[in-house]
C-alpha cells in the first residue's frame, strides 16, 4: 500500500469501527458534575468499550424519568429521590408501574440553598416564592426539611416549578424568586453575582445519595454488556478526572461545557474532587445514602415507615460486574 493511500485507509477503518459501536442515549441535567461524561465521550472511554453515547439535556426531573420509562433514552442521571418518587408513584403525574432502577452513584452533597441579593438569611424567605425543579421529588425535600427546622410551615412559602439547575439559576439572577437550590458551577456563579449561600445540604443530611445512574430493568437485562461497558467507561473517566496531571484538561472541559471562566472552573473542579461531597471516585452507590433518601421522604409525609430497603430501588449486579466484584 502506498503511503498516500494509508491515511484514507485508516480513516475508513476508524469509520467502520464507529459504525459498529452500540448507541446509548443519555439524558441528564446541565451541571458541573457531568465532567466525567464529557471526558468519557471526548477522550474515547465510551468508544473503547464499544459504545457511542449521545447526550441530551432535560428541562426537569419529571420529564427525565418519564422519558426513561418510555424508552426514549437508555440511561439517565438524576437524583436518587426522583427514582424513589417514580417507583412509589409520587411524581404528581400518573405513570405505569416503574421499570427503573439505580445502578451507580455520581455524587452526594454538592447542593446549596442560595438566596437572591435581597435575601441574606433563611428567615427572610418567609412569604416568598422559591424556585424548585419539582414539588414532589428530587432535592425539594431537602429544602423543605431545612425550612421546617427553621420554624417554617408549608404555608410560609410558595414552591414554584421552574426546572433544572440552569433554569433556576437564571430565574434567581433575574429576580423572579427569593431562593433556590443550586449546584456547581451555578452556586459559585450566583454568589459572584451578589447572591448569598444560606445553607448546605450536607450540613443538614450528612449521609445522602444525590445524583445516580438510572436505567430500565427490562433494557438492562437484555443489554447487560452495554450497561457494564457504560459503567466501566464512566469509572475510567472519573478516575482520569481525579488524576492531578489532568487538572488543566479538566478545567478546559468545565469552561467549554459550562460557559464559565477559569476562576469558576477552578472552584467547580475543587468541589467535584472534594472527598466528602464531590464525585464518587469509583461511581459507587451509597446504600446508607439511599436509605437516608427514603427516610427523608417518610419524614416529610410522602412514604410510610418502615421505609423499603435500598434493594427495592437498586440493582448492583451490573456495577459489580463492571468493576470486577463478581
Amino acid at each position: 500500500m502506498a503511503a498516500s493511500d494509508f491515511i484514507p485507509y485508516l480513516n475508513m477503518i476508524k469509520a467502520s469501527h464507529m459504525n459498529s459501536l452500540a448507541l446509548l442515549r443519555l439524558i441528564q441535567f446541565r451541571a458541573g458534575y457531568n465532567l466525567p461524561i464529557h471526558v468519557a465521550v471526548e477522550k474515547g472511554h465510551f468508544a473503547r468499550h464499544g459504545l457511542k453515547v449521545e447526550v441530551a439535556y432535560t428541562p426537569g426531573s419529571i420529564y427525565l424519568m418519564n422519558a426513561l420509562q418510555a424508552g426514549e433514552f437508555e440511561i439517565g442521571h438524576a437524583a436518587a429521590d426522583d427514582l424513589v418518587a417514580h417507583i412509589e408513584g409520587q411524581t404528581g403525574i400518573p405513570t405505569q408501574i416503574s421499570d427503573l432502577f439505580l445502578f451507580m452513584g455520581i455524587y452526594s452533597g454538592l447542593i446549596g440553598l442560595v438566596g437572591s441579593p435581597e435575601h441574606r438569611d433563611i428567615h427572610s424567605l418567609k412569604g416568598k416564592a422559591l424556585a424548585v425543579d419539582a414539588k414532589t421529588s428530587g432535592f425539594v425535600l431537602v429544602l423543605e426539611k431545612k425550612l421546617r427546622s427553621m420554624g417554617f410551615s408549608p404555608e410560609d412559602y410558595q414552591l414554584v416549578e421552574v426546572g433544572g439547575w440552569e433554569s433556576r439559576y437564571r430565574a434567581l439572577l433575574e429576580g423572579k424568586f427569593a431562593a433556590t437550590l443550586l449546584t456547581p458551577p451555578y452556586t459559585g456563579e450566583a454568589l459572584k453575582a451578589g447572591c448569598h449561600l444560606l445553607a448546605r445540604a450536607d450540613e443538614l443530611i450528612p449521609v445522602y445519595q444525590a445524583t445516580c445512574g438510572i436505567a430500565r430493568r427490562s433494557w438492562a437485562q437484555e443489554n447487560a454488556g452495554a450497561l457494564t461497558g457504560y459503567i466501566r467507561a464512566y469509572v475510567e473517566a472519573t478516575r482520569w478526572c481525579f488524576d492531578a496531571k489532568n487538572r488543566k484538561d479538566c478545567l478546559d472541559f468545565l469552561m467549554r461545557h459550562n460557559g464559565i471562566k477559569q476562576s469558576s472552573a477552578e472552584d467547580t473542579l475543587d468541589a467535584l474532587l472534594d472527598p466528602k461531597n464531590g464525585l464518587h471516585p469509583k461511581a459507587e452507590l451509597n446504600l446508607a445514602g439511599i436509605t437516608a433518601v427514603a427516610e427523608l421522604r417518610a419524614e416529610m409525609g410522602h412514604l410510610m415507615r418502615p421505609v423499603p430497603p435500598p434493594e427495592k430501588y437498586v440493582d448492583l449486579s451490573y456495577y459489580r460486574r463492571a468493576v470486577g466484584h463478581d
